[in-house]
């Protein structure tokens, strides 16, 4: 595994020759020797270069006789290099994303863009920009990270149309992690690593699995986190989670934790009569999870994500944040309820959504309810939602094998 190459912060630091504005607001800006010397040994062919200062890295924007678009290289004003960004087209794509892509429920959508990124230390990851049409019309576009492999590692939803990874260089690990993840994952390939607040957050590609691994500002290691589906639960944990009370309960999600205090499996459950986490240990033992175990991600979550969430929720605590479905979901607790505050790429508010008890529920919607088409279909799921464009109820119900969905403001509108 290679060492990632420390970051340095600020323009002060990693850019000594400055990063002047003109008045346009476009950046003028002067490359050090160094920059420039490592981009022509790295790319000898490089032509029609631009230089740009961008989040304290020298930046360059090139073609070469092989790339099919625009190539961009970051550097430090030493000359060490860090990422380059490359333009290509879906036919150069390896052939295992294009069979992913193409078995994937994005194969009907439209290609907008595809990217080619290597960095320092990591992972080369394929990133394939699709747009297409989601509920209710709306439009949308989604980003696709791919190994070479075809696993997919990473999806984000309507990104900024100017992002450019800049946010997605690795964090230096320290020797004491570095050396954790050799021991313990010898095979892995790191696809991402994160710090913040002292806390380092690495994702790595083990196999053909996505893992999440956390360790706390001593180095040491909290947890690692495998997202899991219920068929690779084993089946005495299953039969442990069935033949409990919350056996009618729905699973939303099947977290794998191993911790140096031991192993165990998180599983997210809804009904109507409330969500709640609960713990399955690989033996069957059944608990209930703790508020605070295992969720040391939230000191983490990006500041101007933390300072909405401040303003909008006052007194809220950061739990936990992870991604869902391409959108960065943050678990928060405020006034009492566990919420879930969700973000676009562009870290724009998309919505915030917690649950809700059907005795909880204004009159003026049960009376809706009662009145429509679906009186007689049972509650399985209650959320209140709020939005940018308003708030409501959202129903899940189910008679049979039907399923519908109905949203219904507080005062008994059915949207």
């Amino acid at each position: 595994m290679k060492k990632i190459i420390f970051i340095l912060a600020g323009c002060a630091a990693m850019l000594a020759t400055g990063c002047d504005k003109n008045d346009n607001g476009s950046d003028r800006f002067q490359a050090s020797a160094q920059a420039q010397a490592a981009l022509i040994e790295m790319y000898p062919d490089a032509t029609d270069i631009a230089w740009h200062a961008k989040n304290g890295y020298a930046v360059a924007n090139f073609r070469t006789g092989n790339s099919s678009g625009t190539n961009s290289a970051w550097f430090d004003n030493g000359g060490a290099w860090y990422m380059t960004e490359t333009e290509i087209t879906f036919d150069q794509l390896p052939e295992a994303v294009k069979t992913a892509f193409n078995a994937s429920e994005y194969a009907s959508w439209r290609v907008d863009d595809v990217d080619k990124l290597e960095r320092e230390g990591v992972e080369t990851i394929y990133v394939i920009e699709a747009e297409g049409r989601i509920v209710y019309g709306v439009e949308t576009d989604v980003d696709l990270y791919y190994s070479p492999d075809g696993v997919l590692v990473k999806k984000t939803v309507d990104a900024d149309d100017d992002y450019d990874y800049g946010d997605f260089i690795p964090a230096q690990p320290s020797q004491g992690i570095d050396a954790y993840i050799a021991a313990n994952y010898p095979d892995a390939r790191i696809i991402d690593i994160d710090r913040e607040n002292g806390m380092t957050e690495v994702e790595i590609l083990d196999g053909s699995v996505c893992r999440e691994l956390l360790f706390d500002p001593a180095e040491n290691w909290l947890y690692t986190k495998t997202e899991v589906r219920s068929t690779d639960v084993p089946q005495n944990v299953m039969q442990a989670l069935e033949s409990s009370e919350y056996a009618a309960y729905r699973i939303d999600d099947i977290d794998f934790y191993q911790t140096p205090e031991g192993e165990f499996y998180r599983f997210d459950l809804e009904s109507p009569a409330g969500d709640v986490k609960i713990d399955i240990t690989p033996d069957g033992s059944l608990s209930e999870a703790a508020d605070d175990d295992y969720e040391g991600n939230g000191a983490m979550v990006d500041q101007a994500v933390a300072d909405f969430i401040a303003a909008k929720y006052p007194g809220a605590v950061i739990r936990e944040y992870d991604y869902d479905d391409g959108l960065l979901e943050v678990e928060i607790l405020h006034d009492g309820r566990e919420k879930s505050v969700f973000f676009n790429g562009a870290k724009e508010w998309v919505s915030t959504e917690w649950d809700v008890r059907r005795n909880e529920l204004p009159a003026a919607v049960t009376d809706a309810l009662a009145a429509s088409q679906y009186a007689s279909y049972r509650i399985d799921d209650i959320e209140y939602v709020q939005n940018p464009s308003g708030e409501y109820y959202a129903l899940e119900l189910e008679q049979g094998d039907r399923e519908v969905k109905l949203r219904i403001t507080a005062d008994g509108t059915i949207l």
